[in-house]
């Protein structure tokens, strides 16, 4: 059985801030949550296995999916399928966000199967398809990347947060999942304008994966 522990954003806001140089577990974990009560945004650490987008890059579907939007409702956005090596140990998420349903408890696929989570974890190395799935060393870095909102791409970004994930196997010896998951879509269920300044641990700091569907953040608007 997979604990849950949840806590309100002033906690959450004080996590994040420990982890040092990674600024994009800043705008993944808390970027954002505006002022709302803390029972909108259940956020919780979940144990177990999870896959973790933060370093992908996605690819367009042409389907659409269906996300939950803060505060009641739900809301559709175009597709994308992005593969993501999978971790074991400790994630955070919302529980109420992506297309997660309150619980920590493993996604059910839709062939019947028990799928994985998307979550979030500070790691300054991740296996990426840009690198050949390489799970350590240099080819394994993913710093974090600011794309600019004057490149006009904040619609492109792809938001796996919280997200349900299949089709898991292994590429050289590292075990991904294909997690599914909306493009152009905050982290409120809300559109994401393309003048968007954002961050992503993608693309190991080559500005052309700002247009390659990466896993992203968004930034406020007053960064250039």
């Amino acid at each position: 059985m997979k604990r849950e522990s949840t806590f309100g954003i002033g906690h959450v806001c004080r996590f994040s801030t420990v982890m040092v140089g990674l600024v994009v577990s800043l705008l993944i974990l808390t970027a954002v949550r505006p002022a709302t009560a803390a029972s909108d945004h259940p956020l919780a650490f979940c144990h177990g296995y999870f896959a973790l987008c933060a370093a992908s890059t996605c690819k367009p579907t042409g389907r659409k999916i269906k996300v939950n939007v803060t505060g009641g409702g739900t809301a559709y956005f175009p597709e994308a399928d992005c593969t993501c090596p999978i971790f074991s140990g400790q994630g955070i998420t919302d529980l109420s966000a992506g297309n997660m349903q309150g619980s920590c408890e493993p996604p059910v696929t839709p062939d019947g199967s028990v799928g994985i989570w998307s979550y979030y974890a500070p790691r300054s190395h991740i296996a990426q398809a840009i690198t050949g799935w390489v799970p350590t060393g240099r080819k394994a870095l993913a710093p974090p990347m600011l794309c600019s909102k004057t490149l006009n791409l904040g619609s492109r970004t792809v938001n796996c947060f919280a997200f349900a994930c299949d089709q898991q196997t292994y590429i050289n010896g590292v075990p991904v999942a294909t997690c599914h998951c909306p493009i152009g879509e905050s982290f409120d269920g809300t559109p994401v304008p393309p003048h968007t300044t954002f961050d992503t641990q993608a693309g190991q700091e080559d500005q052309r994966y700002c247009a390659a569907y990466p896993v992203a953040g968004q930034l406020p608007t007053s960064l250039p």
